[in-house]
């Protein structure tokens, strides 16, 4: 009786070791700073597969949008913005997809469980969390390069 505690024990807590490794049904956030010269809002509008996605919300500078989910298999999630005051400068991207590489790559790990964007005047930057550094990920379009394109 025992060893078959002592078992069950050993094999419950490598299990849950396991469970903090695995990807699906973790709590993640993407969060979005602005950090646009002379006052400028940018405005956000995020979506998720066949969601009708979040409302539109117009941040100032200096201030962070987040929005919070759990990942399931196939999860992405996609992000406008617009630069303000105009808004004639857009960027459409995938500001997550529920895979290892993608966690691993752009956002920089799962430690903190985030991808934060930022953005700036010559586009959208993310940050590695491991190196806390920045990397230069999309260029603003202008909506007549944008038209331009669908033409």
């Amino acid at each position: 009786m025992g060893k078959i505690l002592i078992c069950f024990l050993f094999l419950f807590f490598i299990s849950i070791h396991k469970i903090d490794s695995i990807l699906i049904f973790r709590h993640y956030n993407i969060e979005i700073s602005n950090h646009l010269a002379g006052n400028k809002q940018l405005m956000i509008n995020c979506r998720s597969g066949k969601d009708k996605g979040t409302k539109v919300e117009f941040l100032p500078v200096n201030d962070v949008w987040t929005i919070k989910f759990t990942v399931y298999p196939r999860t992405l999630i996609w992000c406008n913005l617009w630069m303000g005051p105009n808004y004639v400068h857009h960027v459409k991207f995938n500001a997550f997809l529920g895979k290892e590489s993608f966690i691993h790559d752009i956002c920089g790990g799962r430690k903190p469980n985030v991808c934060f964007w930022q953005a700036q005047e010559d586009g959208i930057y993310v940050r590695n969390n491991a190196a806390g550094t920045f990397k230069l990920m999309y260029k603003w379009d202008t909506i007549n390069k944008l038209e331009s394109s669908f033409q």
